[in-house]
């Protein structure tokens, strides 16, 4: 009942009224002006991501300074994932932003469609029971099935936005399949109630219902074999839209997945494992390899983005407080890596046409010797090289399962990781050892927002092994206060 709640469960849903106001203002806002030849264009469009960026800064100092977290059951966990949400939506704003006003993607309601994706990340965060998840994860899809088809003229964009729509209401039809087993076994979708109930007893619906759960994730986290909407979204979407996906909802998601795993389904995960161990352990090996015949950009990042899924898989099905320190120091770095990776990308695009192919990257370092230097620390990072950060991430993972008796899969790991060095060093060496050609980037002076991030990331990449401790201790505390 209402009047049991105390002040401070209403407080830290405060979040979700501000942002539902925010977005109602902005579109009542935007109609009224896009009409107007004075107002729409830039003035409207700049000031939709001021306001977004103020927003999330807000949002950013409520979850850290105001909202009282111990009141509630996973408070410091979601404010964790919430505090990561927002500084990644940031970057990628401001990062973004130069570029989308220079190729004339300045429609307004690409800012309103990255808030509403927000807010739905925001509820799925926040998830104590499946149906509310459900309504969520909806609301953020059809925000992404929109976004994917944005550049409208491109009939590949046109195609990733139905393939994503397709085979996102297959992954929606599971979800909806495991949530009513789930209801048909206890008579109930909360969390809570769930937990009680099987924790007396467990039934073969159970493990059914936890199995298609992970598949409808493993969909949204684009693990192997179901990535199959991944690459060609990527490939499809603007290179803006392919960093927002790639980047910013995935730790939402593997927030609620840990939170669900370890609450509804912690007396079934035996069989659940089993299935996480297979598919991430597919998803490195499988990725690693048909990464090395790609020639697009995107592609390739796409079926890097599968690899590092699988490593994430990996730590999860070890199902202790360990490995999932182990999940989440390694996504955390995983979005810092994606956010400088594309950043570099924005860079070369402020001056340049769209460049889909790997080999229009030969020779930059004459263009652009530090940003030939940065590209290649960020690639060395995300293929696992010590001393950066990636190398420590992968490391943790390797840790977690050598610690629970996965030998082997450890092994295999390694030999995969090492094979996909391969085409992060040809990147390299294409940027420092292959002649140039005619339609090779030019890289000029970009924005301060821009270079400022890629300077700061970096940095963080090199000297992040000195340092370790505050993200350590921060995600030590989250995972403690989720027990």
């Amino acid at each position: 009942m209402l009047w049991n709640i105390e002040l401070s469960d209403h407080l830290y849903l405060l979040s979700f009224a501000v942002v539902m106001l925010y977005v109602l203002s902005s579109i009542t806002y935007s109609i009224s002006f896009s009409s107007s030849q004075v107002l729409s264009f830039p003035t409207l469009n700049s000031a939709n991501t001021v306001n977004t960026v103020f927003l999330l800064l807000l949002m950013l100092c409520y979850y850290s300074f105001i909202v009282d977290v111990t009141h509630l059951r996973f408070g410091f966990y979601d404010c964790f994932f919430q505090i990561v949400l927002c500084l990644s939506t940031i970057s990628f704003l401001l990062v973004s932003k130069p570029l989308l006003v220079v190729r004339k993607t300045t429609n307004f309601e690409l800012d309103l469609l990255i808030s509403l994706s927000i807010l739905g990340l925001l509820l799925v965060s926040f998830s104590e029971d499946f149906l509310t998840f459900y309504l969520a994860i909806e609301l953020q899809s059809l925000c992404f099935y929109v976004l994917a088809t944005f550049h409208k003229d491109s009939e590949y964009s046109t195609e990733a936005g139905i393939k994503y729509f397709i085979l996102g209401a297959f992954s929606s039809g599971l979800l909806l399949f495991s949530f009513a087993i789930l209801y048909l076994s206890f008579g109930s979708v909360s969390f809570e109630h769930i937990e009680r109930m099987s924790s007396m007893q467990s039934s073969i619906l159970m493990v059914i219902s936890g199995v298609f759960l992970s598949i409808a994730m493993l969909f949204k986290l684009g693990a192997f074999p179901f990535h199959m909407w991944l690459c060609d979204v990527y490939d499809g979407s603007n290179v803006c839209i392919t960093a927002f996906f790639s980047a910013v909802p995935k730790v939402i998601l593997l927030g609620f997945f840990i939170k669900s795993l370890f609450y509804p389904f912690a007396s079934d995960l035996q069989v659940v494992n089993i299935f996480l161990l297979a598919s991430g352990l597919s998803s490195v090996c499988f990725a690693s390899l048909i990464a090395l015949y790609q020639k697009r950009v995107k592609r390739l990042v796409a079926y890097s983005t599968v690899s590092h899924s699988g490593f994430i898989l990996l730590g999860l099905c070890c199902s202790t407080i360990d490995s999932v320190k182990s999940c989440l120091v390694y996504i955390v770095v995983y979005i810092l890596m994606t956010l400088t990776l594309f950043s570099i990308m924005f860079l070369s695009g402020i001056n340049n046409s769209q460049q889909k192919y790997i080999i229009n990257w030969s020779s930059i370092y004459e263009r652009n010797f530090s940003i030939a230097l940065t590209f290649a620390i960020v690639l060395f990072s995300i293929a696992g090289i010590p001393p950066l950060a990636g190398f420590y991430s992968k490391l943790l993972i390797l840790l977690s399962l050598l610690s629970h008796g996965h030998v082997v899969t450890g092994i295999i790991t390694v030999i995969f990781s090492s094979i996909a060095c391969y085409y992060y060093i040809k990147l390299i060496k294409l940027f420092f050892f292959s002649s140039g050609s005619k339609s090779t980037l030019w890289f000029g002076v970009g924005t301060r927002h821009t270079e400022f991030f890629i300077a700061f990331a970096s940095t963080i990449i090199v000297t992040f092994l000195t340092r370790p401790s505050f993200l350590l201790n921060s995600i030590t505390i989250m995972v403690v206060s989720m027990l």
